[in-house]
């Protein structure tokens, strides 16, 4: 059976999350969670009752016991909220709005219902009790399983015991935990967002409630969704853009280290999803409402790559009085002791450009990037010596160019290197790091450190990158610099490239790490990804059709184009959009259908203002020269005057 011909009619079953989707039993939990911390002397938030939202009841059990804390064995937590929940229940049954009529419906048109809930049996007995009689054909519980939600064995085995194939099944679900688990399953997948914020995204379809949905109006809601998810069979390995760029910067390279893009439907949407969604367990930051108000503005910093000087700086010229650092982007450490340009630079080009931000009151602040072999920076950094040749190559280049300090982006460790290396770097990196602030901040120059995110508290669990150390390398680094973005990226699936939730969750993650939130700079996205969906015939050689990069300088060109419409997502803070095109050189032809996710003005905008109200020391574009009118009227009301950031150490050479 093809994907399109299962959109096209009712689902072999439904199957139905309990709590939150069902029932808006969230706060019935909510309350026994904080009266149990309670009598154990503890202190409980919403943050922390958010967090574990959709758990496997143990998982949620045992991060109670660590967090309230409370002294309890796991089964003893689970049992004793599982008694005050039930009673709340057995009173009074908070239905969600349309839940019940529209399980009516399904079961008055023969289609079957399985219920699948990380609560233990007694519980879900207890809501079930409230249903008329044979409203589920199957119960999959908590208790049931061997491994809960996120995994996807909940909804295989309900599926399984259905006796139906699971790529057939419709699940309905609220929250992050439970919708990775579903798509991870196979399920084509429905979220009505309760308690817990869900991020916009093609593996799922997104509806504000249940009510007035029935039978019909469910299976067309998933429609759009399977349509979109089951093109995403990919044909063409991660290329620069040039097919869709007006000009000679068409040859810019992509912005990353990962390789070949994700073949499979299921494997790729579940890789793609629970990378996402796992780091939903996050504790928000919560603001201390005693504390000072956020200051109205930001210092706002850019890097330049060398593929666009030729808009940058103009842009410069005429918006740099709103920049604090602009880093350029063309250099690269080859060796212990070699720090060399990118051959591809114009050399007049790159040195108008700092010679018109210098002039404007920035700072000027190069980025060095890893342009070694894998593994080559590590083993330079596990030797003394050659560090320490490594710190001393790094400041005379400082003070050579005559510039304000260095930006690290070293994202070998992250992209090349493996996990399994990390735990060895880690130490080395922080003394590395740790060496240079010192022989840096002794000539009065600054040093920034550009890192990928983090999801959690920094510590070797963490889902995001561990291996750099946010708080070591915070406590002597002038700036952090985090890229919360590549969500989706150029190997991924398609979707948000930095939704605000992803943002949020990655600037929670770096508070708890570092102390000094002043030292985190939030690194923003000014665009995306254009990603090909689908793909008719053979494409020619001289065109460029696999993913290509999208920004918000050229996005408008592509639009008028392709005749397409952008789709604002609020959710996300980003918009997308749908086109198909063909490709011919008068011998080979292709028709690609293609998806594009990009950070527009606005969502740029939301972000620095994001990182402003967070109180972090700063935001930084990637990149000047991506950015256009529309992008400096976004976020120029929340941008510090260079001559008001005062943090540079030293007076920029003339």
């Amino acid at each position: 059976m093809t994907d399109g011909q299962r959109s096209r009619r009712a689902p072999a079953a439904v199957l139905w999350d309990m709590d939150g989707t069902l029932v808006d039993t969230e706060p019935y939990w909510i309350a026994c969670e904080y009266e149990l911390v309670a009598e154990h002397g503890g202190t409980w938030s919403e943050d922390h009752a958010h967090a574990i939202v959709g758990m496997d009841l143990r998982d949620a059990a045992a991060y109670i016991r660590d967090h309230g804390p409370v002294d309890m064995a796991v089964d003893d937590i689970v049992n004793r909220l599982l008694d005050g929940v039930t009673l709340k229940v057995r009173e009074s049954v908070p239905w969600r709005p349309g839940a019940r009529e529209l399980l009516a419906d399904l079961r008055a048109r023969g289609v079957r219902c399985a219920l699948v809930t990380m609560s233990w049996r007694r519980f879900a007995d207890a809501v079930v009790d409230a249903l008329p009689v044979d409203s589920f054909d199957v119960i999959v519980a908590g208790d049931e399983v061997a491994n809960g939600k996120p995994d996807p064995e909940p909804y295989a085995t309900a599926a399984a015991r259905l006796g139906v194939d699971v790529r057939d099944c419709v699940a309905i679900e609220d929250s992050p935990t439970g919708i990775s688990s579903a798509v991870a399953a196979g399920c084509l997948v429905v979220a009505v967002p309760n308690v817990v914020e869900v991020a916009a995204d093609p593996a799922y379809t997104i509806t504000p409630t249940l009510a007035g949905l029935d039978a019909d109006a469910l299976t067309a809601l998933v429609q759009q969704s399977d349509s979109r998810s089951a093109a995403a069979l990919r044909t063409s390995s991660v290329a620069p853009e040039t097919e869709d760029r007006a000009d000679s910067r068409s040859a810019a390279p992509v912005r990353t280290s990962r390789t070949a893009l994700k073949r499979g439907r299921w494997i790729a949407i579940a890789v793609a999803v629970v990378a996402l969604l796992a780091a939903a367990v996050v504790i928000a930051v919560t603001r201390d409402e005693s504390a000072a108000p956020p200051p109205p503005d930001i210092p706002i910093d850019g890097w330049s790559p060398y593929w666009v000087l030729d808009v940058a700086e103009p842009n410069i010229a005429e918006h740099g009085t709103m920049l604090r650092e602009v880093s350029p982007f063309w250099f690269q450490a080859t060796g212990p002791t070699t720090i060399v340009a990118d051959p591809n630079v114009p050399s007049d080009g790159a040195a108008q450009l700092i010679a018109t931000a210098r002039a404007q009151g920035a700072a000027i602040v190069p980025s060095i990037t890893d342009g070694m072999p894998s593994g080559q920076m590590a083993a330079i950094l596990a030797d003394p010596a050659q560090r320490s040749a490594h710190v001393g190559a790094l400041v005379d280049f400082v003070e050579q160019g005559g510039y304000d300090g260095v930006d690290l982006d070293y994202e070998s460790f992250a992209f090349k290197d493996g996990r399994g290396s990390w735990a060895t770097t880690r130490p080395n990196w922080v003394d590395f790091v740790t060496e240079l602030a010192a022989r840096l901040h002794a000539d009065g120059k600054t040093l920034a450190v550009t890192v990928p995110w983090i999801g959690a508290s920094g510590g070797e669990d963490d889902p995001g990158y561990w291996v750099y150390d946010y708080a070591a390398i915070a406590d002597v680094a002038d700036h952090v610099r985090i890229m919360a973005y590549d969500e989706h990226n150029a190997s991924s699936d398609p979707g948000a490239v930095a939704s605000l939730p992803f943002v949020r969750r990655a600037i929670a993650a770096a508070k708890r790490a570092v102390d000094d939130d002043s030292k985190l700079v939030l690194g923003v996205m000014l665009g995306g990804y254009n990603w090909p969906i689908s793909t008719e015939g053979t494409c020619p050689t001289n065109v460029d059709t696999g993913v290509t990069r999208v920004d918000q300088a050229t996005v408008d060109d592509l639009l008028a184009k392709r005749n397409a419409t952008p789709v604002r997502n609020e959710a996300a803070g980003e918009s997308w959009f749908t086109y198909t095109a063909t490709f011919t050189d008068g011998t080979a032809s292709c028709t690609q259908d293609r998806e594009v996710h990009y950070v527009d003005a606005e969502g740029a905008g939301q972000r620095v203002d994001l990182a402003r109200t967070e109180g972090l020391g700063g935001a930084s574009l990637w990149a000047l020269g991506y950015d256009s009118p529309a992008t400096w009227a976004a976020i120029g009301p929340l941008s510090r005057p260079a001559n008001g950031a005062g943090t540079v150490s030293s007076t920029p050479p003339a």
